[in-house]
């Protein structure tokens, strides 16, 4: 099979839907859009959130090359909505299960706006891809932009937050992201999509626009959050006051202290080195307390306790831990880190299922980042 080039993507332009067969899978603009041929991979045919991964590129195992955005308008429960004068795209997550976590989804949609939107507020971590934004209209969908996981002028937990909703059908509620995109409604070079398929950056076929937001992130426009930060991310539904901050630091406080006494009662030093200086000891969430629900954020299997030195390594995704509780730590660190920091291959902590059911995502974004 011989490679084929993607059609270039002009703002505006209405790319149809195949007329050659009856099947609504088979006709579907976006998937016949992103055909690569020679064997390589191309986009779904079903989602609003759909994911084109690199392939043939080593170094980018289990990277996307691009994220396609689609708004098909029939969403019950929300809207997207595209703010044509500020260039501004609020566009949601994909969970809409009562009952379910609000990341775990088919598409992976929700992961993935977490990965990007975090690299994107914190400079110099790891790959970055394009999202792409298109509208349907009937059958087709017209091309908008260029979306970029980044609102100048606005933190990560504005730009990316949780929000709860009641589910229509069945009352029930669920939690999913709302994401703020700032689209560029410039066109792009087919050539370059294929480029990213296959994990080329720098290419002559990038758009200037993608490029200098690439170089931009390695300055520090905005408070510098890494993808472990995640304590940013609450339920931002509303416009940020300092009453409303306040009420929030104050919950934060007596949830917190709470968890710390807890936690110290099971464990009254370090389970990675020992260290039994009270006041030296952190009671960390493993999923951070913003990401957590009521019954998590209050949950013991949800905390470990660990000293300051390592609770950082931690919280900053230095380290983790296997599902045995063996201790996993980046090779970033080097071997002459490690042994200033006390870090030793034999270390563990204990584990049990319920700690690993928080200890598995902690360890995704450990895995993803390094």
């Amino acid at each position: 099979m011989s490679r084929v080039t993607p059609q270039d993507l002009i703002p505006g332009k209405i790319y149809p839907a195949g007329t050659d067969s009856p099947s609504h899978f088979a006709t579907e603009p976006l998937k016949n859009l992103f055909r690569f041929g020679d064997g390589l991979k191309g986009l779904g045919n079903q989602g609003g959130i759909r994911r084109a991964m690199v392939e043939r590129n080593p170094s980018l195992v289990n990277e996307e090359a691009f994220i396609v955005l689609l708004d098909t308008g029939k969403q019950a429960e929300w809207e997207n909505h595209y703010d044509e004068a500020a260039n501004i795209l609020v566009y949601y997550g994909d969970n809409q299960m009562p009952g379910k976590d609000f990341r775990d989804t088919k598409q992976r949609g929700n992961e993935t706006f977490l990965k990007h939107f975090g690299r994107a507020y914190a400079p110099e971590r790891g790959h970055h891809a394009p999202f792409f934004y298109f509208e349907r209209v009937g059958r087709d969908v017209r091309y908008v932009g260029l979306a970029l996981p980044h609102v100048d002028g606005m933190t990560l937990d504005e730009a990316l937050y949780r929000k709860t909703f009641h589910h229509k059908a069945s009352g029930a509620t669920y939690e999913n992201l709302v994401a703020r995109f700032t689209v560029l409604p410039i066109p792009v070079d087919g050539e370059w999509l294929l480029d990213l398929k296959l994990g080329v950056g720098d290419g002559e076929h990038e758009p200037a626009a993608w490029r200098t937001f690439r170089q931009n992130l390695t300055e520090p426009r905005m408070p510098q959050l890494s993808l472990f930060d995640s304590d940013s991310l609450e339920d931002n539904s509303h416009p940020r006051t300092r009453n409303h901050e306040g009420m929030r630091m104050t919950r934060y406080r007596i949830s917190q202290s709470r968890f710390r006494e807890t936690l110290l009662r099971r464990d009254a030093c370090c389970e990675l080195c020992g260290l039994d200086v009270r006041e030296l000891l952190v009671a960390s969430h493993i999923l951070p307390w913003a990401l957590s629900d009521a019954s998590q954020k209050d949950d013991p299997d949800n905390g470990l306790v660990l000293c300051v030195m390592h609770d950082g390594l931690f919280d900053k995704g230095f380290i983790s831990f296997a599902s045995d509780g063996r201790l996993l730590v980046t090779p970033h660190l080097g071997e002459e880190n490690r042994r200033l920091m006390g870090l030793r291959e034999d270390m563990s902590i204990r584990n049990w299922p319920g700690r690993e059911n928080y200890m598995g995502h902690h360890r995704f974004r450990f895995d993803e980042a390094h």
